[in-house]
């Protein structure tokens, strides 16, 4: 019995696929939205996934189809989707290039059997060749573990403690990439790593075209019933800007007595430059995160500094957004321009968690070390190229393979140093200080300034080659004080952020009267640090302006009395009620106007004198009344009329006594 996910949006559709399938004697799991098959998908495995194209609200199925191949353990789950009401040739389009294995169309339904059949077999030979693939894995780990002890046991008798034996056990522990080959070459099955070696779409395709002028597939076919290893070559994926030293190793699956030969090998890639780097790293490092904690914190850092994470409505924040949504997927460099405590670094961040890399977020100032301690910094050293230098030491730009370095204040960045960082953005090459050799770097490059480089490119303190190849990006971020309609969203960020177990705690409007008029010189990071204070000095559910820092409070207590009366404004016609006695709506115009005749003149509660005092108070509680009455006595509609929040309306009003 083979379980079957059915991803469906009509409940009399879902019904009938599921009564079909019950009747062919298979387990039947349904999802009447994408987002719920997505977590079913998630959660267990599934034989076939059966996904409706046009879902409605929603995830649409194409989407669905293409995410479910994005989890690890669907990869190789066959997913069938299902076009009852027709599919255009782009809808189809649309399906194979997520995924998908097969489009049913409505007019093939009968064939749903059968389609079925086949991609449940196709399911098993998945199964089959996994579990093969498996096996072989195991034999070379366990071949690679005797022969990393032979040559550890050798080199611990000169080295005192037993760090460096770990480290290189870890370092050579799991292959890079595993392939199922068949006799003419061609792949049939490749795992992940496999893919991010040699190639997103390698399946089907023939070692000779992944890997030209390597004689990698001679070598391959030659394995016929002994294993092969150890043969080092050189590849540059298509659409990738690095080339890679890998080594590979081939395993013949023998065919049982009397059983015909498969002609099938299991490849085995290792990555050369990676495994040494990594090797040098547990060299220095005493602690490093669990392999199976890395998934968990990259998911847990792409949902915190997703693009959503970008606040603010104004036009910059909105073209920020659709910025880091663009240039997410891409490893070409970006460059963000703005003033100290916008907010820069929190951007190349989510340039970073908002794609598919997998690596490591590192970043580095600039302006925080000499040009030397820089160098050795960013392309790393070999052992003796310092008296500090007493190992030989990766760079943060190899460190960050798959990720992303993160370079601020650019601007500062020595001359000579320019010049290697283009060669590592454009050739992918670096260069250790003290090395003469050449070494590979696989890095995404996002880089902060609050200057104008241009300028500097034309004075000859910044290098016009390398300001060409990182300005075709870039995002430019607005000061605070240019942009005042964000403090409102950006102040509830960090009252959710730093006030997280006080659910119900909120900003009254004066204080944030006083948020929205400040200069704000410091920008988003000044705001964060005053958010910050003012919360911790509350002892209630509101931030006052009494818990604002001094600087903010002096200036908003010294207003002289006249700046605290409203402007007077042209009298408008209720909304949801009838007009105020005195309005007169002549017939050429819908702009209301009040009668001059002081006989016609009628004076409402919220209504202000000359005799009455100047006080915001009074001011406020005016302001109460007539919008309750431009609104029927509708509390809800009051508040939306005023902007502020419901909660915030039923406090002024207790405060007041409007009942």
């Amino acid at each position: 019995m083979s379980r079957i996910l059915l991803v469906d949006d009509e409940a009399a559709a879902r019904l009938v696929l599921q009564n079909r399938l019950k009747d062919l004697g298979h387990e039947v799991v349904l999802a009447e939205n994408g987002a719920k098959g997505l977590l079913e998908a998630r959660e267990s495995a599934f034989d076939v996934i059966l996904v409706e194209v046009a879902l409605g609200a929603g995830i649409s199925g194409v989407e669905v189809c293409r995410r479910i191949k994005q989890i690890p353990q669907c990869v190789m789950t066959p997913v069938v989707m299902i076009a009852r009401s027709g599919a255009t040739r782009e809808d189809a389009h649309q399906a194979f290039e997520a995924g998908a294995e097969y489009v049913l169309q409505k007019s093939e339904m009968v064939l749903f059997e059968d389609v079925l059949r086949t991609v449940l077999r196709l399911k098993g030979q998945f199964d089959e060749f996994a579990r093969q693939l498996r096996a072989a894995e195991a034999e070379a780990r366990r071949r690679t573990e005797e022969r990393q002890h032979e040559n550890d046991r050798e080199v611990a008798r000169a080295e005192t403690g037993e760090h460096a034996l770990v480290g290189r056990e870890l370092a050579a522990s799991k292959p890079d990439g595993v392939m199922l080959v068949d006799a003419d070459g061609i792949v049939r099955c490749a795992d992940r790593g496999a893919r991010e070696l040699l190639g997103a779409s390698i399946e089907g395709k023939n070692l000779g075209r992944l890997a030209p002028n390597t004689r990698l597939e001679a070598f391959v076919r030659d394995a016929h019933t002994e294993s092969r290893e150890g043969y080092r070559f050189d590849v540059r994926p298509t659409g990738t800007r690095t080339g890679r030293s890998l080594s590979a190793s081939v395993v013949p699956l023998v065919a049982n007595p009397g059983e015909r030969d498969p002609g099938l090998r299991v490849v085995i890639l290792l990555d050369s430059g990676k495994r040494r780097v990594a090797n040098e790293l547990l060299k220095l490092l005493e602690y490093t995160i669990p392999r199976p904690e890395v998934g968990v914190l990259i998911e847990a850092g792409r949902r915190a500094f997703g693009a959503a994470s970008v606040k603010g409505n104004s036009f910059s924040m909105r073209a920020a957004r659709s910025a880091v949504s663009e240039f997410s997927h891409s490893s070409e460099p970006v460059l963000i321009v703005g003033e100290p405590g916008v907010g820069k670094q929190h951007l190349a961040r989510s340039l970073h968690f908002s794609g598919s890399l997998t690596g490591p977020f590192l970043p580095i100032s600039c302006a925080a070390l000499s040009a030397a301690n820089l160098d050795s910094e960013l392309f790393g050293h070999v052992r003796g190229a310092t008296p500090e230098a007493l190992n030989d030491r990766p760079g943060l730009i190899q460190q960050a393979v798959h990720g992303t370095v993160y370079l601020s204040e650019i601007d500062l960045l020595p001359l000579e140093l320019q010049r290697k960082l283009l060669r590592a953005i454009r050739d992918g090459e670096v260069q250790r200080v003290g090395s003469e050799r050449i070494e590979r770097c696989d890095a995404r490059f996002v880089l902060g300034t609050e200057v104008d480089l241009g300028r500097l490119a034309t004075q000859g303190q910044f290098l016009p080659e390398l300001l060409e190849a990182v300005a075709r990006r870039t995002i430019l971020v607005a000061p605070l004080r240019d942009r005042r309609e964000d403090i409102p969203a950006l102040a509830q960020h960090f009252l959710e952020r730093f006030a997280a177990a006080r659910n119900d705690m909120e900003v009254s409007d004066d204080a944030l009267m006083v948020l929205e008029n400040h200069h704000w010189p410091g920008n988003v990071r000044e705001l964060e640090t005053t958010m910050e204070r003012a919360i911790a000095a509350a002892q209630g559910a509101i931030v006052e302006v009494a818990h604002l820092p001094a600087l903010l409070r002096d200036p908003h207590r010294k207003l002289p009395d006249a700046v605290l009366e409203p402007r007077p404004r042209a009298e408008r016609p209720s909304i949801g009620g009838t007009l105020p006695s005195g309005v007169i709506l002549p017939a050429t115009s819908g702009v209301p106007t009040y009668n001059s005749s002081p006989a016609h003149k009628t004076l409402h509660p919220w209504d202000i004198g000359d005799e009455d005092e100047i006080s915001l108070d009074l001011y406020e509680k005016k302001c109460l009344l007539r919008a309750l009455n431009q609104t029927g006595d509708d509390k809800l509609a009051a508040a939306r009329l005023l902007k502020v929040g419901k909660s915030t309306l039923y406090r002024k009003l207790k405060r007041f006594g409007i009942t």
